[in-house]
């Protein structure tokens, strides 16, 4: 405990704020690594140099490799849902859709991201890759939230009632990765945002309801 000598509790920074700190760094760190070596390729002990930690210090943060993989693409996809849920709570609808495009604009300032992802993913589909159940929840969860934003955008009429929005959601998905690839090898390929916005208007144009002219009258 942390006392003064009159026995109160020293005034100063809050009890978990290095340690917080501390695994902030790391997950960092353990996400540029990943993202260039893949998890394999990758040692601890890189790791907690690369945080100006001993291995032992690292360890006392994540037990192991796996666990910091876990925390790592836990960390990777909640910021994903932040960008995607840009006024704080889950967009509705087609506007959820749309909010994609703005996540796609987001990735294309934070390479890391995007390069772990794409990295982690083609090793993970061996399914006895340590990320491979995260890939399948990743794709499913995502999947889920697509599909229930077109069924809701089905309900507000905006798109038609007999869309596929299950194969609608995985093409959507296709075309992100696809073009991450693209933007990750290219570097002549700047704007992904572009492209991902015009398959979105695509997606629209094709699947929108029908007109109903008694909406006017």
């Amino acid at each position: 405990m942390n006392s003064s000598v009159n026995g109160r509790r020293t005034v100063g920074r809050p009890r978990n704020t290095d340690s917080d700190a501390r695994r902030e760094r790391i997950l960092e760190v353990a996400t540029d690594i990943f993202s260039r070596e893949g998890y394999r390729s990758t040692a601890m002990t890189t790791i907690a140099r690369g945080a100006g930690l001993s291995q032992t210090g690292l360890l006392h943060h994540f037990p192991n490799k796996n666990a910091l993989l876990n925390a790592v693409m836990t960390r990777r996809d909640s910021l994903d849902w932040l960008k995607i849920d840009l006024a704080g709570t889950r967009a509705r609808g087609w506007d959820y859709i749309e909010n994609l495009v703005s996540l796609v604009e987001n990735n294309q300032e934070n390479k890391s991201i995007v390069k772990l992802f794409t990295t982690l993913s083609g090793e993970a589909v061996d399914i006895d890759h340590p990320a491979n159940q995260w890939l399948l929840e990743h794709h499913q969860s995502f999947s889920d939230a697509i599909c229930q934003a077109l069924k809701e955008a089905i309900s507000d009429g905006v798109i038609d009632a007999n869309a596929p929005v299950e194969s609608i959601a995985r093409t959507i998905m296709a075309v992100m990765d696809g073009l991450q690839i693209q933007w990750l090898s290219n570097a002549d390929y700047t704007d992904m945002s572009h492209d991902f916005s015009l398959y979105i208007d695509t997606v629209r144009q094709q699947w929108q309801a029908p007109y109903k002219a008694e909406q006017d009258t």
